[in-house]
């Protein structure tokens, strides 16, 4: 009986699917799509990269200021996250005074091309350059905050 038991739940399992309906403890939404922004990595640093449309509004700001509070919250991990961000016009779109560690990236068309096609606006991405999760512009603080501290946790060197 011992033996015949583990292969009968096996079975069980298999015949009705019963482990793709366990769910996940992310809040960000993995990417369908493969997207590489291998230029970016340095190997050293976690990345967080906000997408902008055009002109940045109050909502695009409030992004800015939780993200610079995440990135505080991370306490002695926070010099291994980078935070990015990506626009399609000028810097001067953007108001920076306020968050002098932002790298504003220059230009990259293809990139801004492939991440603005998503529904997503701020995203993570691990320090070889791929892109894991993905986040809309209403996205929880506290979500992205525990999500980064897991990657964090299971990336220690």
């Amino acid at each position: 009986f011992v033996f015949v038991l583990p292969f009968i739940f096996a079975k069980y399992f298999f015949d009705n699917d019963a482990t793709t309906t366990r769910g996940t403890t992310n809040h960000g939404s993995f990417l369908v799509d493969e997207v590489s922004i291998a230029s970016l990595a340095d190997n050293d640093h976690w990345i967080i990269l906000q997408v902008i449309d055009g002109k940045c509004d109050i909502s695009c700001q409030d992004n800015m200021h939780m993200l610079r509070q995440i990135n505080t919250a991370l306490g002695k991990d926070m010099s291994r996250v980078k935070r990015y961000l990506l626009n399609n016009t000028d810097k001067s779109a953007v108001n920076l005074d306020n968050y002098p560690k932002v790298i504003v990236l220059d230009r990259s068309e293809t990139l801004y091309n492939k991440l603005t096609k998503m529904d997503e606006r701020i995203f993570i991405a691990d320090p070889f350059g791929k892109i894991i999760l993905g986040y809309g512009n209403d996205f929880v603080a506290k979500g992205l905050l525990k999500d980064i501290k897991k990657l964090l946790k299971f990336s220690r060197r």
